[in-house]
C-alpha cells in the first residue's frame, strides 16, 4: 500500500501513530482510497519489490524509508519514503519501462524464487505486473512533483 502525504495529513498521522495506533491504519486507508492519492497493488507487490531489487533500484518502495511505529500493519510497520528518496525512485520508475524491469526470465526468476503469489506460470501473470508497475510509477511521479512522501506498509 501506498499513499501521498500532505504535510497536515503527516502530522495528523504521526498524532494518531502516538495515541491510536489502529485509528491510523484507519485514517491511511481512507487517504489512500480517496482519489488519486494512493495505490494498492494487490498481490504484485513482492514480485515488483523482487524484480525492482535484482535492477538495483536505488529506494526500496516496498517495505522501504523511515519506520513510523513499532505496530505492525500486515507485514511490518507503516514506513515514510522522504520527498528526496520519493523524487529518486520517479526517476528510476520513468527511466526504467517495464520491458527492461522484467527483462526476458522475469516469470521464470519470480516462479524458481517461490515469489508470492505464486501464478507465475499464468498467461496472464506478466501483464498483471506491468499494470501494477504502470500504475506504481505514476503515484511516484506525482507525489514527487508535488514533493510529498509517500507512506507505504505492506498488507
Amino acid at each position: 500500500m501506498h499513499v501521498r502525504l500532505r504535510p497536515r495529513e503527516l502530522e495528523h498521522l504521526r498524532e494518531l501513530l502516538d495515541s491510536e495506533p489502529a485509528a491510523a491504519r484507519e485514517y491511511a486507508s481512507s487517504l489512500r482510497d480517496a482519489g488519486q492519492r494512493g495505490l494498492d497493488v494487490d498481490k504484485a507487490w513482492a514480485a515488483l519489490d523482487r524484480l525492482l531489487t535484482r535492477r538495483e533500484a536505488p529506494v526500496v518502495v516496498f517495505g522501504g524509508g523511515e519506520a513510523l511505529s513499532t505496530h505492525e500493519w500486515g507485514y511490518d510497520a507503516p514506513r515514510l519514503l522522504d520527498p528526496d528518496s520519493v523524487a529518486e525512485a520517479a526517476r528510476f520508475l520513468a527511466a526504467t519501462p517495464f520491458v527492461s524491469l522484467a527483462g526476458d526470465d522475469a516469470l521464470e526468476v519470480l516462479d524458481a524464487s517461490g515469489v508470492y503469489p505464486g501464478i507465475w506460470d499464468e498467461d496472464w501473470a506478466l501483464d498483471y505486473l506491468s499494470y501494477h508497475y504502470a500504475r506504481l510509477a505514476t503515484l511516484f511521479r506525482a507525489a514527487a512533483t508535488a514533493r510529498e512522501p509517500i507512506l507505504t506498509w505492506t498488507a
